[in-house]
């Protein structure tokens, strides 16, 4: 799905990632999402919208299967109500439209429950 907004164009297509293995090497999940710009997953498990980097199975029968790529998850918001591709679509253009020292001071610093966040901005 082609979606473009006032500030930005994006593409948005329904894909799959598996997940895993977890305590046995056999054991997988596999989540139903949406894939963005070739590598970012999002997600609805249990009401949150997870945000995972993916890397996409070569594979010519399999053309929007993924397995996580190994960077953990970022959940994004709870309870989400309306359907993946709003919420994904409302998600990206909120993120477009935020400066980097908004999104810091905004969002990253006033997380609940959070520990230290070690950024490395300085090279």
């Amino acid at each position: 799905m082609f979606i473009k907004t006032k500030t930005n164009s994006f593409v948005l297509e329904r894909a799959a990632m598996v997940f895993g293995p977890y305590d046995q090497s056999h054991n997988y999940e596999i989540f139903e999402g949406i894939i963005y710009d070739g590598q970012y997953f999002f997600h609805i498990e249990d009401g949150r919208l997870w945000l995972r980097h993916v890397l996409k199975v070569d594979h010519p029968e399999h053309t929007h299967l993924f397995v996580d790529g190994d960077s953990g998850g970022l959940q994004l918001a709870e309870n989400i109500q309306c359907d993946l591709m709003e919420a994904v679509s409302n998600t990206i253009e909120r993120l477009h439209t935020m400066d980097s020292m908004t999104f810091l001071i905004n969002e990253l610093l006033w997380l609940n429950n959070r520990g230290d966040i070690k950024l490395n901005f300085i090279k």
